[in-house]
Parts: structure tokens; C-alpha cells; sequence
């Protein structure tokens, strides 16, 4: 495959996967602006690092390490570390915003989705008005009456439930 065609096809790829890499980013940044500047800079990336990319790996992946390392850059330029963003978690609830073939899910997104689905109601709520309708925690906490600093321990103590859930389910040997 010549050159070219190697980052037509990567383009292809990265426009077809623009909404759930829209949504990754700003996650991230909760900057629309910032959001649209990031997905041209991962577009200039992909094109001249096209000839790097190993064409027998999913494409997805590498989108995201390139958005995870545009994003770090876009708080270095605003004097901030990105301390307050868990890629991690960003990414395991990636499929939850969009509509993966079932070949395409990793074992590590089932394992997540199999978590949530065994979470109380209530939580599962909490984490859609957070996650999914990007409510921040003063709004969640107006809506179910609890306080702020009370959402702020439900959520990392649903967090750390969460990976320890995924991290048991993944270390289970398949029967």
C-alpha cells in the first residue's frame, strides 16, 4: 500500500470514529472549543505518522493513545496537569456513549458492563447523570438531595467497586 493510500485509509478510519473520540476528548476537557482543536490535531498526527501505524492493529486504540497525548498538551498549555481526568475510566465507559460490534468490545469493557449492571439503581443513575448527561456534582447532588461532598465519596467509592469488580472478573479463568 502506497503511502497515500495507507493515510486516506487511516483518515477513513479516524472520521468514522470521530463522534466516540468527540465524546472521549471532551470528557476530558468539558471544552467544546478545545474538544474540535484536539480532533484536527489527532487528524495532522494520524497523517504524518500514518507510515508508523501497524496496519494489523484496530485503528481506535491509537486514536485514543493520540487524544490521551494531545489532551495531556492542551492542559500543559493552560498551566494544568490533567490530574483531575482518569483516562482509564474515560475509556472503559467509552462503549456505553457508542454502539461497538460485540467483536470490537474488549474483555475489559464486558467485565465493566457486567459491573454497572450489577449496581443498585440509584447508582446506576448517579453514574448515567454524571457520565452519560455529563451533569457536574452540584447538579447531581440537587437531584437526589444528597450533598455535594457526599456525590464526590459515591463516586469514587463506586469507581474503586467498579475496577475492583472488573479487576476479579478479569482475573477469573473462562469456563
Amino acid at each position: 500500500m502506497t503511502e497515500t493510500a495507507l493515510i486516506e485509509t487511516l483518515l477513513r478510519r479516524f472520521y468514522a470514529n470521530q463522534g466516540r473520540l468527540r465524546g472521549y476528548i471532551f470528557s476530558a476537557t468539558r471544552d467544546y472549543h478545545a474538544t474540535e482543536d484536539i480532533l484536527q490535531e489527532i487528524a495532522i498526527v494520524v497523517a504524518k505518522k500514518a507510515v508508523t501505524y501497524d496496519s494489523e492493529r484496530p485503528a481506535l486504540p491509537w486514536f485514543m493513545g493520540i487524544a490521551r497525548n494531545q489532551i495531556h498538551r492542551f492542559y500543559r498549555t493552560k498551566g494544568r496537569e490533567a490530574a483531575n481526568v482518569s483516562f482509564e475510566l474515560l475509556e472503559d465507559f467509552m462503549p456505553l456513549y457508542a454502539s461497538y460490534d460485540n467483536d470490537e468490545i474488549s474483555e475489559r469493557q464486558l467485565a465493566l458492563k457486567n459491573c454497572v449492571e450489577k449496581l443498585p439503581e440509584k447508582q446506576k443513575r448517579i453514574m448515567q447523570m454524571r457520565y452519560v448527561e455529563e451533569l457536574d456534582c452540584s447538579q447531581i447532588s440537587k437531584t437526589i438531595g444528597r450533598s455535594i461532598q457526599g456525590i464526590y465519596g459515591l463516586l469514587k467509592r463506586m469507581k474503586l467497586g467498579l475496577r475492583k469488580c472488573v479487576e476479579f472478573q478479569l482475573s477469573q479463568p473462562e469456563i
